[in-house]
């Protein structure tokens, strides 16, 4: 039987598992470390929750159409353009 010059397929998820790990940027807040997207959808929750206030405010929230398709799209844009203000390189 030839050896496979390929490695096997465990062998290659389990390398590229740990290679992958130092991908996430972590931040120090208060000497705890936490993965920077858990910081974003912290963040985005926020920043989504102020719009809102403000789309009600200004009665703009009635014409955007069923709250529980706009409010979770708008908390999903905020996390993920706070994503890329701070991270994309």
């Amino acid at each position: 039987m030839k050896p496979s010059a390929t490695p096997p397929k465990t062998a290659t998820i389990l390398a590229s598992s740990l290679l992958l790990t130092g991908c996430d940027p972590m931040l120090s807040l208060q000497g705890s470390f936490w993965p920077a997207w858990i910081v974003c959808i912290l963040a985005g929750l926020a920043a989504s929750m102020l719009l809102m206030w403000q789309l009600v405010r200004l009665r703009l929230a009635p014409h955007l159409g069923p709250p529980l398709l706009v409010a979770p799209s708008l908390w999903a844009l905020c996390t993920f353009s706070i994503w890329l203000l701070f991270y994309s390189r």
